[in-house]
């Protein structure tokens, strides 16, 4: 059996697993969806749709909440500033590298004039 089938496998038996009250206030596609591993969590939007009581017995790791994952966008905003920084570090040494550079070939080209 390959690793696919058995993921697919496993998780159509989790499926199984949810209480019957919330298989049967899921919509039709989303429950299909699901089975057929065309989706693997519950999107967000239809969990809210669904009743107080029977919200509260869909188990958290089958709930997609992909805008409540503050951890995830502070770690790419602080990964966005550095990279920010590096690029202008990057640019600043670069410019004063060039400066140096063409200031000592201006020293040396002024003492070279003036020699004669």
């Amino acid at each position: 059996m390959s690793m696919a089938v058995r993921i697919v496998a496993w998780f159509q038996s989790s499926v199984e697993e949810l209480p019957p009250e919330v298989v049967e206030e899921l919509p039709e596609d989303v429950l299909q969806q699901l089975r057929d591993g065309v989706i693997d969590k519950i999107p967000e939007d239809v969990v809210e749709r669904l009743p107080e009581s029977v919200r509260d017995r869909v188990p958290d790791g089958l709930v997609d909440f992909a805008s409540t994952n503050t951890g995830f966008a502070v770690v790419l905003a602080i990964i966005g500033v550095l990279a920010v920084a590096g690029f202008v570090w990057g640019i600043a040494k670069s410019a004063f590298k060039a400066a140096i550079f063409f200031a000592l070939a201006a020293a040396v080209a002024w003492f070279l004039f003036f020699q004669q």
